[in-house]
């Protein structure tokens, strides 16, 4: 019952959304960025970014490869990665940390697998183990896959995890195949929700039922009319029940690349249209979204498809893209270094080389907020640990590049070294069993709260804040610990100061002996 109050409340929320959809695509790109763009190092196909809490990545390449990746650029490759077809639009592409990866430092990848007659997406799972200049992935599972095989691109694959940290949501495109995004017993074309451990989720809007045994696999067909009699060349059987209508969440899409969580819980998922059409769509539980039905495009050899304005009964999108963007990806900001766009969505976007800004209404409705010309195929866009924001290139070679706001200095943050005691309870936990006058302890306080992510103290730590070595001269022990607990809104040069507020994050204790041990750093160490 409380899984279908759950649902309950998403269609509750989703009733109020706004009913008139939005033609993005005429929008013009402003030249004018309100960042710096730097170049950090470059990747092959590079895909997706996914930031450890120590502020490294790892990064994929569509080529096959996963690395981790130093905000300095170097690049150590992670092995026991499994193998990949590598054609077209497909390869290796997603990764993501578990929610739970403080404990469990698993890893989720999606990707297409090979097999017999072409390949499938997997959605994999994996312990990461990081050494002395070496990393690797440890008893790697597929959890899920949608095993028909066969030929086509748009495979989807991204990941969302749901607010409470339950539950894996997985895009499965529709490998321009069109009409299995209709067919209810094949997984694609669908957004699925289920388990971490892969299976189906409850609560789910079809929780329980299962499909048929056997399902027919066709080739991708020239357009939408052609695909409702193109052959079969392929009976897929299923080998133990078809999970699939357990597994749906949601059905109707074509190429869902971009999957997000909204701060208020609200789902949100991106999409490529044809040659038209391209989508930011409300998720809500048990709604089909159209395609190949409707768009707002039309084929690519110019045949039409009936508007989403004629079938009421399908879920149009927010937001529509006409001409389109190709979206690479969708994610929601929330930092420190752009506190001005806290809550908002950001886009990147291949075809038209842009960086899009998203806001909400908080009732469903969103509109482009601003749309920036990068002048290159934008693949993803994340956000660090420190708030900075981060970007690959979709080219062989292809640009990771860090985004930080105009005026303030561009240099990563260098590495932060491991605590000194990996067992010790973090020091914003409320709690600590560790002697709090103890200097290494004190810096393990400083690695936990990523303070060497902006600040150098003594040999270590970044340059985007000014150095704390000597600071000691400059104020008292009372000054360094109010300026811990509220840092200034602006900085010296009047640029918005990225250090959060850590009042709420370290216990009395820490502070005191944190800025204590602040307040005898020599100025030269």
């Amino acid at each position: 019952m409380k899984h279908l109050a759950i649902a309950g409340l998403f269609l509750a929320i989703a009733s109020s959304s706004a009913s008139a959809q939005v033609n993005a695509g005429e929008q013009k790109s402003d030249p004018n960025l309100p960042f710096t763009v730097t170049q950090v190092t470059t990747l092959d196909l590079p895909w997706k970014i996914a930031f450890l809490p120590d502020g490294r990545m790892l990064i994929t390449e569509k080529v096959g490869a996963l690395w981790l990746v130093t905000q300095q650029g170097v690049k150590t490759p992670v092995a026991n990665v499994p193998p990949v077809l590598w054609e077209g639009q497909g390869g290796m592409l997603g990764v993501y940390l578990s929610p739970h990866y403080a404990k469990d430092h698993n890893v989720y990848l999606t990707y297409s697998e090979p097999g017999d007659g072409g390949s499938s997406l997997a959605l994999a799972r994996a312990q990461l183990k990081i050494g002395n200049d070496a990393a690797s992935l440890e008893g790697l599972q597929v959890i899920w896959r949608d095993g028909e095989r066969g030929q086509g691109g748009q495979f989807g694959a991204a990941v969302a995890f749901s607010p409470d940290s339950k539950y894996l949501f997985l895009s499965v495109g529709d490998r321009q195949r069109m009409t299995p995004a209709q067919d209810i017993n094949q997984p694609l074309g669908k957004i699925l929700r289920l388990t971490l451990d892969g299976k189906p989720a409850p609560g789910n809007p079809m929780a329980g039922k299962t499909g048929a045994a056997t399902v027919p696999v066709i080739d991708p067909p020239a357009d939408t009319e052609k695909a409702k009699t193109a052959p079969v060349v392929r009976t897929y059987t299923f080998p133990g029940p078809n999970l699939t209508l357990a597994e749906t969440w949601a059905s109707g899409f074509r190429t869902p690349y971009g999957l997000a969580f909204a701060p208020d819980g609200r789902l949100w998922e991106l999409e490529h249209g044809p040659r038209g059409g391209d989508e930011l769509n409300l998720i809500q539980p048990g709604k089909n979204y159209g395609w190949p039905l409707v768009s707002y495009g039309h084929n690519y050899n110019g045949v039409p498809i009936p508007s989403p304005d004629t079938r009421p009964d399908l879920t149009k999108p927010v937001i529509y893209w006409v001409p389109v963007i190709a979206p690479g990806n969708l994610m929601f900001y929330k930092g420190a270094m752009f506190p001005q766009w806290n809550g908002s969505a950001f886009a990147s976007a291949l075809a038209a080389k842009v960086l899009v800004r998203i806001t909400f209404d908080g009732k469903g409705g969103a509109q482009v907020a601003e749309r920036w010309d990068i002048g290159r195929r934008i693949r993803d866009v994340e956000v660090a640990p420190d708030g900075a924001l981060w970007m690959v290139e979709d080219a062989k070679p292809g640009g990771l590049f860090r985004l930080t706001p105009l005026g303030m200095a561009v240099s990563a943050p260098a590495p932060q070294p491991a605590p000194a005691t990996p067992t010790a309870t973090p020091s914003g936990s409320g709690s600590s069993t560790q002697d709090a006058s103890n200097p290494e302890h004190v810096k393990s306080v400083i690695a936990n709260n990523n303070c060497l992510l902006c600040h150098r103290i003594e040999h270590d730590g970044g340059d985007i804040g000014p150095s704390l070595n000597g600071v000691g001269t400059r104020r008292t022990e009372d000054q360094i610990r109010a300026a811990i607990v509220s840092p200034s809104k602006t900085t010296s040069t009047g640029t918005p100061n990225p250090m959060p507020p850590y009042g709420n994050k370290i216990s009395e204790e820490d502070l005191k002996s944190l800025a204590h041990y602040l307040s005898t750093l020599p100025s030269q160490p």
